[in-house]
C-alpha cells in the first residue's frame, strides 16, 4: 500500500455518526509525502485531529497516537485499513479533545508531532504546550491551517523563539519547523522575542495603567515600578 494509492481511494472519514455526507479534510498531499519521507518503521509519532495522516502513520509503522474525539472518524479509519490489509496494531487512539486528553497522557520521547485538530482558540495552543517537551531535538512540528488566526500566531511565535527553526511552509497551509534546542515551559514573557514585539507598551497604555493603579490604591506601587524603569535607563 503506497500513499498514492491511498490517495487514489480518497476514504471518506470525517462526517457525523450518521454516515451522511462524509468527506475528508485532509493535509495537503505535500504534507502528505513530508509524512512518508519523514516517518519509518517504529517513528513515536502524535497527532491532534484524524484523516489521511492516521492511515499513513499505519503504513509507515509508526508508534502512532491520536487524539481525537469522533469515535466513528476512528472507526471508518479502522474500517480503511482492515479493508487494505494496513496494519493498524500500532495505532493508539484518545477519544476526546486533546485539552483534556494531552495534559494527563504520558507520550514519552516523540519524533514527530503533528497539530491538526481543534483550530480553536485557545487549543492549538494547548496542543503545542503538551507535546513541546516531548518532541526530540532534531524532531518535527507540522502545524496546519496557518493560514487560520490560531495557527498563525503559534507559527509566528515559533519562529522567533531560538529553539525552533522554520524548514519549509507547504501550499501556504502546513508549517514544517524542526525543534533545534530543548525548551523551558517556564520561560517568562519577556524572554519570549515574540510576546515582547507584540506587547505595545506605549505612552497611552502606561497612562491608563498608572491611573488605574491610583483609583484602586497601589500608588506605592506605581511608584516603585517608576523607580525602578528609572534605574533601568540609567544602567543602559
Amino acid at each position: 500500500m503506497t500513499l498514492q494509492q491511498l490517495l487514489q481511494d480518497a476514504p471518506a472519514i470525517h462526517g457525523g455518526s450518521d454516515g451522511n455526507e462524509l468527506l475528508t479534510h485532509g493535509l495537503l498531499e505535500e504534507a502528505l509525502r513530508l509524512l512518508d519521507r519523514e516517518v519509518r518503521p517504529g517513528s513515536r509519532t502524535l497527532e491532534t485531529g484524524s484523516g489521511y495522516s492516521t492511515i499513513l502513520f499505519a503504513m509507515k509503522g509508526a508508534e502512532h497516537t491520536c487524539v481525537v474525539p469522533n469515535q466513528a472518524e476512528i472507526d471508518r479509519i479502522l474500517a480503511y485499513c482492515d479493508r487494505r490489509a494496513i496494519d493498524a496494531s500500532r495505532l493508539t487512539f484518545c477519544v476526546d479533545t486533546s485539552e483534556r486528553v494531552l495534559p494527563e497522557l504520558d507520550t514519552g520521547r516523540l519524533d514527530l508531532v503533528l497539530i491538526d485538530g481543534s483550530h480553536s482558540f485557545p487549543q492549538v495552543f494547548i496542543d503545542w504546550f503538551y507535546t513541546a517537551e516531548a518532541l526530540k531535538v532534531g524532531g518535527h512540528l507540522l502545524v496546519d491551517d496557518v493560514h487560520l488566526w490560531t495557527g498563525r500566531v503559534l507559527r509566528d511565535f515559533l519562529v522567533a523563539e531560538p529553539e525552533w527553526t522554520l524548514v519549509d511552509e507547504l501550499g501556504g497551509r502546513t508549517a514544517v519547523i524542526r525543534k533545534v534546542g530543548e525548551v523551558d515551559p517556564d520561560r517568562l514573557w519577556m524572554d519570549q522575542p515574540y510576546v515582547v514585539k507584540k506587547t505595545r507598551l506605549g505612552a497611552p497604555v502606561v497612562a491608563r495603567q498608572s491611573v488605574s493603579m491610583l483609583r484602586h490604591g497601589h500608588a506605592r506601587d506605581l511608584a516603585e515600578r517608576v523607580k525602578s524603569v528609572a534605574r533601568r535607563r540609567l544602567e543602559r
